[in-house]
């Protein structure tokens, strides 16, 4: 009974730090309200060294973009039907937001028609 006890704990915490994520600050950038962040794919970006996390939500990327183009200190890169590019400089640091749907996993396989939101730091 411990040990369910101790597993039930464990899960809970793991899942309560994801939530505690959603709407909080990344870097000086508030992920995207309702954003889940996306493990296989934020896995990935730190298997080959980058300091970034990848979201991903249901929501189109027209009204991503635009919540991201109401950032303070958010310079935009480029915007387009099919997702978006900004970029912060802050205390020798640039981190970028890169906005896309549809997107590839990093790892291949068929397209994902839902919208991806990958914050790094360099």
């Amino acid at each position: 009974m411990r040990h369910v006890m101790f597993g039930l704990t464990l899960l809970v915490t793991i899942f309560a730090s994801f939530a505690s994520l959603q709407g909080a600050d990344l870097f000086g950038i508030q992920v995207y309200e309702g954003a889940r962040l996306d493990t296989e794919e934020t896995n990935f970006l730190k298997k080959v060294g980058s300091d970034g996390y990848c979201y991903r939500t249901g929501d189109d990327v027209k009204k991503v973009t635009a919540f991201y183009q109401k950032h303070p200190g958010l310079t935009s890169l480029g915007i387009d039907g099919t997702g978006g590019m900004f970029v912060k400089e802050e205390n020798g640091h640039t981190v970028y937001i890169r906005i896309a749907s549809p997107w590839q996993p990093a790892k291949g396989g068929e397209m994902k028609k839902d919208t991806i939101v990958v914050i790094t730091r360099e």
